[in-house]
């Protein structure tokens, strides 16, 4: 942060430090987003650009330019503008810096590239096959001799494959995989559903945020790369100078071992020579001990290079302290020890990295949902182009074949089809969709037939973007504990630093021999010192919390309200659309007094309640549709306002017109003239649950009245059950009247001295408040009472904000959304209670982190002064404690049925027996 802070005109620094991303809010007037990378990368940080807002931005402008030219109104461009007067930025766009990783740079471009979609059908499509198919595809080095990206899909039984056909076609994959695999043929009815080449599929050129190592058209050539294919039969090219490791290495893989993050040929060498080493100390074979030496070369340069720069930084961290120990033991001739601290910490990078991938995997599958293009329909001429997704705009017509994602929030103009709306909403039952219905970015035509969608939205603000946002946003958002714990291990580690300087100078006064006992004893103190099972194991936890809770669609927005969540000890619920399905139905409608006839009250109530987005509205409109009400083309309505929890108002042919309910009426004076036949009605209706309204014309008097109901979820009772079992308070807060409010509570099982009716915004507003404690702070261990607001409305906005955790229906209104902490994607309630639950257990599992990793360090420490205590046993304690309580933290993600790595390896060993694999 501070890096990246000395470049002017930077407003906000991001980190994700589980995805080793930094998210950077600047003006791209400015500077660019390589400025940032160049400025991180003096420091050798060896970042990528992952996203470059300001790049899509500067293309966006473009293209609003060309359309000022062509006479084309063109839309307002989000992104980056800049306050003159203030310089304060507006919509800063952002750029998405990787750290050590490699990531390809830019924006996309609208150049087609050599590479084609092809789509495969497999029948037997499942969690183990798709292992196979990608263990096959890297046997083969696929990923390097023409195929950029594979993408396969369980509910549509689909692989869709990018790849250059010049190099490698659709018909020399399906052979490869219908290759006899272990005497059994996996893949004899997978078929060509779509064939790229043949079809003219060009993609653009979009590296899919892959390494460009990984481009094979653009790094080698297509003449090549295509010699080199078939040189080997289709398999990769071999390299004879690694051939004797060359097995050996690609056995492995599928596993992690040889793959970007795996083991350096050094690591492996410090290894095989601290193994030596160690043999020789217990035999007492000085040459062998000797070895240990090696260990230390071959293993503590990559830790010195991160060591120097962190001293450049002017810091000390875990790296600097192996580095001190392991140079401390080799001055003392402990030659074993210090290939033990060489070794052992610079395997321990690749066992975090193997500890914490499953976490990582989970959020980057979230992150990767969004498509990454379209087929665009020319609706001049009706053909199909395949254009990057940025390019779409709202009215575009798009082409989604059977396995496709929907590039962006639509509604489907032609064709039937069953939708996997699981990427969102975490429910894999597909839906069925038709003509009419809406469908959101991101989600996949698993049913047999393509359909077309009218784009709504644009890809920023698609459903699958949204979630994308508060998915990367969240895991920027570091809880109370996370910051204590990096507070704690600032101060504890000077301090275990400064005993241990202490021990290895002062007792040399007392003699050599006692001097190289201390000293030695401080070299451990130093390794002791190192806080990374702290460090490393609480950020893992939340961010498995938050993977755990974004793939069940429920997006909680940063470690902080993950932790809040666990400490909810009340709740309230707002009813309609909340504790209800929202989903109005019209039960009656009376007109009053002859003023006006039944068609010209439901005109009137579709014009009034048409620009509402209360749940009720469309509902009263729907009636209007179904009895063939028209509006009139010459009606003039004018200053259409919304009454805050009473009604809305407006001025309709020069008449003022008001729809609402009792409170709004009786205000206005007209409900006291309806007769007692019809204020006994109302009542009836308002006993037996329903939600009872008015339509009046001021001077004229109430000319209607109408009644509506709606029905509460049907997990909801067994929600509030199981909430009130637990210990938690549950409330209702409702504008409606004490007639439905008391029906729907009455029906979930909310107690009757909880309910309260006919409340405006600002008195949900006070109940919050008045609900909300003191006791918010404090350390993890201490107890806390944190209130919850859950809605949907525009209404319920302020008592989202006010609550400690405002929790949303992803189908409410935006506004509900945007200020809420927790997101529901499909408002369903056990969702709710699975969000609890999960911040419950992470704060188990944090308590339970925190004192194993400090009672293993206390028993050490221990151990040391009783002279029970070596450099190995420390490092491997340290290393091993670290890696136990990532496991621990990375429990909280849903377990998969992949296949486990013994059984890959079965499937993979047969090709290496005809080829050796290049190491890259």
């Amino acid at each position: 942060k501070k890096l990246a802070g000395k470049k002017a005109h930077i407003y906000k620094v991001s980190i994700n430090i589980t995805n080793r991303t930094v998210f950077v809010e600047y003006n791209p007037d400015h500077v660019t987003a390589t400025d940032i990378q160049n400025e991180l990368n003096k420091e050798r940080f060896g970042c990528t650009i992952k996203r470059d807002g300001g790049a899509i931005l500067e293309k966006k402008r473009r293209k609003k330019a060309e359309q000022a030219k062509k006479g084309g109104a063109g839309n307002m461009p989000s992104g980056s503008t800049v306050d003159e007067e203030s310089g304060t930025p507006v919509n800063s766009p952002t750029a998405v810096v990787k750290i050590g990783t490699v990531i390809s740079a830019g924006d996309r471009g609208t150049r087609s590239s050599s590479f084609v979609e092809s789509t495969l059908f497999e029948p037997s499509l499942s969690d183990d096959v798709v292992e196979i198919v990608g263990d096959i595809f890297y046997s083969n080095d696929f990923l390097n001799s023409g195929i950029r990206h594979f993408s396969p899909n369980i509910a549509s039984k689909t692989i869709k494959i990018e790849h250059n056909p010049k190099i490698i076609s659709i018909q020399n994959v399906l052979d490869t995989l219908k290759e006899d695999i272990i005497g059994r043929s996996m893949f004899a009815e997978c078929t060509i559903l779509v064939d790229g080449q043949r079809e003219g599929l060009l993609l653009p050129d979009n590296p899919h945020n892959y390494g460009q190592n990984l481009i094979a058209g653009e790094q080698d050539g297509e003449e090549g790369l295509r010699a080199k294919f078939a040189s080997t039969g289709g398999l990769s090219p071999i390299s004879s100078s690694v051939k004797a490791f060359g097995k050996s290495f690609r056995w492995f893989r599928p596993c992690g071992i040889g793959t970007q993050h795996g083991l350096s040929t050094s690591i492996i060498l410090s290894g095989i020579f601290w193994v030596l080493s160690v043999i020789g100390h217990f035999t007492e074979n000085v040459l062998l001990m000797y070895l240990g030496l090696l260990s230390v070369f071959f293993g503590l340069p990559p830790v010195a290079k991160k060591a120097f720069r962190t001293l450049r930084r002017k810091q000390f961290d875990s790296n600097c302290m192996m580095v001190t120990a392991a140079l401390g033991a080799v001055a003392l001739q402990e030659y074993d020890e210090a290939a033990s601290v060489s070794f052992l910490f610079a395997i321990s990078e690749f066992l975090e990295d193997r500890a914490t991938r499953k976490g990582r995997k989970a959020l980057d599958e979230i992150i990767n949902m969004r498509p990454d293009h379209a087929n665009l329909i020319d609706q001049d001429t009706g053909d199909i182009d395949i254009v990057a997704v940025d390019e779409l705009e709202i009215g575009d017509l798009v082409n989604v074949r059977m396995g496709d994602k929907i590039p962006s929030d639509g509604v489907i103009v032609e064709g039937e089809t069953q939708i996997d709306e699981s990427s969102l909403t975490g429910e894999s039952m597909s839906l069925n969709k038709v003509v009419g219905d809406a469908v959101s970015g991101g989600t996949i035509n698993v049913g047999r037939t393509r359909i077309i969608v009218r784009i709504t939205a644009s890809v920023e603000d698609s459903a699958v973007s949204r979630l994308i946002r508060l998915v990367e946003e969240s895991n920027t958002n570091r809880s109370p504990t996370e910051q204590l714990v990096d507070a704690f291990a600032r101060s504890y580690t000077p301090s275990v630093i400064a005993v241990a300087i202490l021990m290895s100078t002062l007792p040399w006064f007392f003699g050599v021999e006692v001097g190289r006992r201390w000293t030695l004893n401080g070299l451990i103190i130093v390794v002791i010192a190192c806080p990374c099972a702290l460090t490393i194991s609480t950020p893992v936890t939340y961010a498995a919390g938050l993977a755990a809770t974004a793939q069940k669609g429920v997006i909680v927005k940063g470690g902080a309200k993950l932790e809040a969540l666990g400490n909810v000890k009340k709740i309230i619920f707002d009813k309609t659309g909340t504790l209800t399905e929202g989903k109005f139905k019209l039960i009656d409608l009376k007109t009053i007094g002859g003023k006006k006839s039944r068609s010209k009250v439901l005109e009137l109530l579709a014009i009034m309640e048409g620009p509402s987005s209360h749940p009720l509205a469309a509902t009263l409109v729907n009636a209007a549709k179904d009895e063939d009400v028209k509006i009139p083309k010459d009606t003039s309505v004018l200053s259409h306002s919304t009454l805050k929890g009473e009604g809305v108002t407006a001025i309709v042919n020069g008449q003022e017109i008001y729809v609402g309910n009792v409170r709004l009426f009786k205000r206005l004076g007209m409900y006291d003239d309806l007769s007692n036949e019809e204020k006994e009605r109302a009542n009836t209706w308002n006993d037996e649950g329903a939600t009872v309204g008015f339509i009046g014309i001021m001077g004229v008097g109430v000319i209607g009245m109408f009644s509506v109901a709606d029905a509460a979820r049907k997990e909801a009772r067994e929600i509030v059950n199981t909430l009130i079992n637990d210990g938690i308070e549950v409330f209702m807060l409702t504008g409606d009247g004490s007639g439905p409010a008391g029906s729907i509570a009455a029906e979930v099982g909310i107690p009757k001295e909880n309910v309260r009716s006919q409340y405006k915004p600002e008195d949900k507003l006070h109940h919050v408040a008045s609900l909300l404690t003191s006791s918010k702070q404090g350390s993890l261990f201490s107890e806390k009472n944190l209130l919850m607001m859950c809605g949907d409305g525009v209404n319920d906005a302020p008592a989202l904000a006010a609550a400690d955790v405002g929790v949303a229906m992803g189908e409410g209104a935006s506004l509900a959304l945007e200020i809420s902490d927790v997101t529901l994607m499909d408002s369903n309630l056990s969702k709710l209670l699975f969000s609890i639950q999960t911040g419950m257990r992470v704060i188990t599992t944090v308590k339970e982190n925190i004192c194993f990793s400090v009672a293993a360090k206390i028993i050490v420490i221990v151990l040391t002064f009783m002279g029970k205590m070596t450099l190995l046993a420390a490092i491997a304690s340290d290393v091993g404690v670290m890696l136990l309580v990532s496991l621990n933290g990375m429990k909280l993600l849903p377990g998969g049925s992949g296949l486990s790595c013994r059984r890959r390896q079965r499937y993979t060993t047969v090709f290496q027996e005809s080829a050796d694999i290049e190491l890259v």
